[in-house]
């Protein structure tokens, strides 16, 4: 199962190391601008870059997987920015600090091309963040409710008061009429006395399909989600819970995995693996199944020992054991009826169950 509070710290811990680096960049470039122009339009797209991660960092409700995704691609582009910038940092070695830094700037165009480029990718991806945040179904939650979903035909339920309050703030940040897409849709819909608003699986349905129509029907959201969950692996069998290459990778931003379980000797695997490394792990498990004896079957014994020459003529002395033999090799005086080795004999070649069904 999928540990929550670990995964919450490396959430943070990504936010966190985005925001730091985008904004030591900032301060550098903002520092050497030197009336520079051009690297005014790169400091003021880089602020608002930080602005949008900001949202995040704040709002723990908009920390959807999509929304965790951009921004663990947005922290990959500004680990090289931060690289390139401290790299053009030390390639100038004459002059105080902030002319050698807008003088390379300025006198190499391959420099401030190369950064432009790097800030533009981000800025991309500030784009594909933006989106993710206004599709997040903040407050959204299934109705647990059973006679309560039977009598009112309601299977989802969403807290107006935290949907209200985060796209305040979302709105605040980005803009007017930028805010979430729920709040959008669901703007005429009056709440209950709770303060929860009730809906249907029609209106549910029509919900997800709104919410996800700006991005062409790309977002994750409009295609359901994929649920890993409660398989069971035992004595030496092997599971595994996804698909054998790497397609599986276009699923993670809705892909839950949990209360899977793997016991003894089984493996259990819970991401996207290569043939070749699937190939492996069926050779690695057939060798130890047909290693252990089936019902009734005996492991074969150690070879009996090649009889010694005695010196002198006298007879060759008995074999010798380096260990006392096994009551069950048939030996004659033995103790009949001994008890088997505890090797279970049961082994099964368990694949994904219930993978891959569409929660709508």
């Amino acid at each position: 199962m999928i540990d929550p509070v670990g995964a919450t710290a490396a959430a943070t811990a990504t936010i966190d190391q985005s925001l730091k680096l985008i904004r030591r960049v900032t301060t550098a470039i903002d520092h050497y601008k030197h009336g520079n122009s051009r690297l005014e339009v790169v400091c003021k797209d880089l602020c608002s870059t930080i602005d949008t991660i900001e949202l995040v960092e704040k709002l723990e409700a908009l920390r959807t997987k999509g929304v965790l995704k951009a921004v663990a691609n947005m922290l990959k582009h500004a680990k090289a920015l931060d690289h390139h910038v401290e790299r053009v940092k030390e390639k100038s070695s004459t002059g105080s600090s902030i002319r050698r830094m807008a003088y390379q700037f300025m006198s190499g165009p391959e420099e401030l091309e190369c950064t432009n480029k790097m800030v533009e990718e981000l800025t991309a991806l500030k784009a594909t963040l933006i989106l993710q945040i206004q599709v997040a179904h903040v407050g959204l939650i299934v109705e647990m409710d059973r006679e309560r979903q039977n009598n009112s035909g309601c299977t989802h339920m969403l807290n107006s008061v935290v949907l209200n309050q985060v796209n305040q703030v979302v709105e605040q940040r980005l803009g007017k009429g930028k805010g979430l897409k729920i709040a959008e849709v669901l703007q005429g819909k009056k709440p209950d006395g709770d303060g929860m608003i009730r809906l249907t699986k029609e209106e549910y349905e029509c919900l997800i399909f709104n919410s996800s129509a700006d991005d062409d029907g790309k977002d994750q959201l409009g295609q359901g989600t994929i649920r890993v969950a409660d398989n069971r692996t035992f004595d030496q069998a092997l599971q595994i819970n996804g698909f054998v290459d790497e397609g599986w990778k276009e699923f993670a931003q809705n892909l839950i995995i949990e209360n899977n379980e793997a016991r003894n000797q089984g493996i259990q695997v819970n991401v996207p693996i290569k043939k070749d490394v699937f190939d492996q792990l069926l050779a690695e498990r057939r060798f130890t199944i047909q290693s252990i004896p089936g019902p009734g079957q005996w492991p074969q014994p150690p070879p009996m020992p090649m009889p010694q020459q005695q010196a002198n003529g006298l007879p060759p002395v008995p074999p010798a054991w380096s260990y006392p033999p096994w009551p069950y090799y048939g030996h004659p005086g033995v103790i009949e009826n001994a008890n088997t080795p505890g090797y279970r004999t049961q082994a099964a070649m368990g694949g994904p169950e219930r993978i891959a069904m569409h929660d709508k």
